[in-house]
């Protein structure tokens, strides 16, 4: 039976075979730890030997920390087939020595890990993740029910197992299974913390009902758990795939897990709307005491708030459901129910700028939120158009694998670019693959240079960041398909030509292509100076021989070797010498 594992020992086999100059990743162990910085966290790939810090290091596998939020991840991973993870392991190995090692100040593995916990460890914002990857679903109870245990009394830590079928779910960024419908219920103390928005008893001319209900956190909870358990997107599209549903807010996780302060989350918090087919009133009575009126809501989608519900649903987790009930009796949030007909041309649009507006007031704006995603969608389209498939999400693999299982169309539509770029014809779909977030650092590295492409890959897809605005700005500016996917066909051929080896270093190379051959980035230069094949030949063999002096030079100034240079600022002053000395060397042989 085919599962998962395949997928990422299919992963792993083309590591493999590509990247051999990386010494462990012929140990399937070891390059699972590559797989998940590589395809869980993004990791720029020059990066990520970097952050794997001992694959027989009992208490950590690898690492990442994100500065502009002072989070850090420190992640064991199980490379399993059979075998099953141990309680002891999680609780001893992993979640107390590590976090022992930490906070004493002796973790001596990675001085980087440990200089940012020293950092951030007493910051308010600071928060600790505890993740491990298993390679297959034999669940260990015990490890689960310690690790609720061990959240539970440490607010800044958060512990997590990921088994295969999360880790699924966690790469395709949504549920295993896509049922379609859900019924759920929303409690509340009584009629009196319900407002009813009915617009024939109230003769408005509003067009559709709605209720705004105090409802207590631990109905949010279940009806989450619920959903989750039947494999129902409870988040609506435009959020789960633009805005992410994983993310958990620090003061809400923090607020509901003080005993104290909990019971003001109501006027903390800025509630949740969702949208239904239906809503109403029930026949079935609450279970808590406290509770008196209850709602059956057919086909829920959470419009907003998701996280306010994915942080409830982090906290709530890990309390004995025996105890739910009378531990998070008094805490409540304000829940806006709207009851739409989706199948009602008129209701339908009411739907759409429901969600755009209840997503367009804090860092995304409107424009952002519709036009910007209009934007990818629009890429998609023509890439395709073009013989290459943008990747806007995880699932557009698989999508396009079996659209594609025939290539001919793909072949007769890029055959051009790839020969003139002279890049092996499509065999398979994923030969035409682009991933979304690595043409946005092509872009980058064009604009702004080969430093902010390789440290700064997080932030591409993030819609408020610098990088982001940057990325989008370039493709309104050129406006051109061509222009686009040519440079991505550079940053692709200097790819396959570094190979076995570290040069040419590819957002290097695009940065200097920007930098001189195209005036100080000017865009419009990008095509004529790929025009052809000896150019894009005489290109590569340059900054080859460029970014190779640079290593060597920046080794031997700062004594600083490849893996750390990338992460730091680029010596202009040294490129633009050794560009003029190769260069000049090259005149005549071109």
């Amino acid at each position: 039976m085919t599962t998962f594992k395949d997928q990422i020992d299919s992963d792993i086999k083309f590591y493999q075979e590509n990247f051999h100059f990386i010494p462990n990743i012929v140990k399937p162990e070891w390059a699972f730890n590559y797989w998940v910085l590589d395809k869980l966290f993004f990791e720029e790939e020059e990066l990520i030997e970097s952050k794997i810090v001992d694959y027989k290091d009992l208490g950590v596998d690898v690492y990442e920390i994100y500065e502009d939020t002072k989070d850090i991840y420190v992640i064991q991973n199980k490379y399993f087939d059979s075998s099953k993870l141990s309680a002891s392991y999680v609780e001893h190995d992993f979640l107390e020595r590590v976090t022992a090692a930490l906070e004493n100040g002796t973790y001596t593995k990675s001085s980087e890990l440990q200089n940012a916990f020293t950092k951030y460890k007493d910051d308010p914002e600071f928060q600790l993740h505890l993740q491990i990857y298993v390679t297959n679903n034999d669940i260990c109870q015990a490890a689960n029910d310690y690790v609720k245990a061990f959240n539970l009394s440490h607010p800044k830590y958060i512990a997590t197992i990921y088994y295969l079928d999360d880790i699924a779910e966690k790469y395709y960024g949504e549920p295993k299974k896509n049922k379609k419908t859900l019924t759920a219920y929303i409690d509340s103390v009584n009629g009196g913390t319900v407002l009813n928005i009915n617009n024939k008893d109230y003769r408005l001319k509003n067009v559709i009902d709605a209720k705004y209900i105090s409802a207590p956190v631990v109905t949010i909870f279940k009806v989450y758990q619920k959903a989750l358990n039947e494999g129902y997107p409870l988040f609506d599209e435009n959020i789960r795939e633009y805005l992410g549903n994983t993310g958990v807010n620090k003061n809400i996780y923090n607020t509901l897990l003080d005993t104290n302060d909990r019971k003001n989350f109501f006027f903390y918090n800025n509630g949740i709307t969702l949208i239904c087919d239906s809503i109403k009133k029930s026949s079935h009575n609450p279970s808590a005491s406290n509770l008196q009126i209850r709602y059956e809501i057919i086909n829920p989608q959470i419009v907003n708030g998701c996280q306010t519900v994915n942080s409830i649903y982090q906290v709530l987790k890990n309390v004995n459901p025996n105890e739910l009930d009378a531990q998070f009796e008094d805490v409540f949030v304000m829940l806006k129910v709207l009851e739409i007909n989706r199948t009602d041309t008129t209701q339908a649009l009411l739907y759409k700028n429901i969600v755009k507006y209840n997503n367009s007031q804090n860092s995304i704006d409107e424009k952002t939120f519709v036009s910007n995603t209009a934007i990818f969608v629009r890429l998609q389209k023509e890439f395709e158009d073009k013989g290459f498939l943008l990747l806007i999400k995880q699932s557009d693999k698989n999508t396009f694998s079996e659209k594609y299982k025939v290539v001919t169309k793909l072949r007769e539509r890029n055959s051009e670019r790839l020969e003139r770029f002279k890049l092996a014809e499509t065999k398979k779909a994923s030969d035409a693959f682009i991933p979304l977030e690595k043409l946005l650092q092509v872009i980058n590295a064009f604009v702004s240079g080969g430093y902010t492409a390789y440290v700064k890959k997080r932030n591409m897809l993030k819609f408020d960041s610098t990088e982001y605005k940057t990325a989008i700005n370039f493709i309104k500016e050129t406006n051109s398909i061509d222009t686009l996917l040519d440079l991505f066909m550079l940053y692709k051929k200097a790819e396959e030509v570094k190979g076995d080896g570290r040069v040419p270093i590819p957002y290097y190379l695009i940065d200097c292509f920007a930098r001189y051959e195209c005036k100080e980035r000017t865009h419009k230069l990008i095509l004529s100076e790929l025009a052809t094949q000896e150019k894009i030949k005489y290109i590569i063999k340059l900054y080859q021989a460029v970014t190779q002096a640079y290593a060597t030079e920046y080794f031997k100034t700062y004594n600083i070797d490849y893996n750390k240079m990338i992460k730091q600022v680029v010596k202009y002053e040294i490129l633009d010498r050794y560009r003029d000395i190769v260069a000049e060397s090259f005149k005549g042989l071109f």
